[in-house]
């Protein structure tokens, strides 16, 4: 499944999110954004949360990746981890985005 572009996904830093609140976040998951199973894990535990349709589920997940791996570049069906590692490494987010 290809990522849409979600209304929710404005950097997720801009809502208060930092390093320790991503770290805190991945223990209720019970993974870490970055490892296989997180996005379907974060979309179940919060679709049906109040104000969380699957979709903004969706784009809450991802902004909270997004953030973990600093660039929206580890997107893609199955992409391998190592895969995203390089291509978000290659394309970072722009200072203040």
């Amino acid at each position: 499944m290809r990522f849409k572009k979600f209304i929710n996904e404005a950097p997720i830093q801009a809502k208060g999110w930092d390093d320790d609140s991503i770290a805190k976040f991945e223990k209720t998951i019970g993974k870490k954004a970055d490892s296989k199973g997180f996005f379907d894990a974060c979309v179940l535990r919060m679709k049906g949360k109040e104000g969380f349709d699957e979709q903004k589920a969706k784009g809450f997940c991802a902004s909270i990746k997004d953030k973990k791996y600093g660039s929206t570049h580890w997107r893609g069906k199955d992409k391998p981890k190592a895969q995203a590692k390089k291509d978000t490494k290659e394309h970072p987010f722009k200072k203040g985005e």
